[in-house]
């Protein structure tokens, strides 16, 4: 009889491989708006180093912008199929995982013995 868990680790592997294909494809669209909004108005590195106020005042502003790039980029529709492709091939891999985990487990306890069910020891 043939080992079906190695038969099924390709198929995991492959399902964590286009989770991180897919993470890194969203991660990558928000970088792409993060510049975006920093071509717009981004301020020189003199400047902020003149006083404390406008250090505070340019982490705040990188802050939004950080924020307002992953708005955008979960408006942006490619940018959402990206992460719904994400999240869908993270499902995949979980479950592949779990399911490969749970046939090593039948295994194990299939092997040592079959214990008795759960009415085994009732008399009626």
């Amino acid at each position: 009889m043939a080992d079906d868990s190695n038969d099924r680790r390709p198929e995991t592997q492959r399902s964590w491989d286009e989770v991180g294909k897919n993470f890194a494809d969203v991660g990558r669209r928000v970088g792409e708006h993060y510049r975006k909004l920093g071509q717009q108005g981004q301020q020189s590195a003199a400047e902020a180093k003149r006083t404390m106020n406008e250090a505070v005042q340019t982490a705040v502003h990188q802050l939004d912008m950080a924020l307002t790039s992953v708005g955008n980029t979960f408006r942006d529709p490619e940018a959402k199929d990206s992460m719904t492709k994400a999240v869908r091939s993270l499902g995949n891999a979980l479950a592949a995982t779990f399911s490969d985990v749970s046939d090593e487990i039948r295994q194990k306890l299939g092997s040592k013995s079959s214990a008795p069910g759960p009415d085994a020891g009732s008399k009626t």
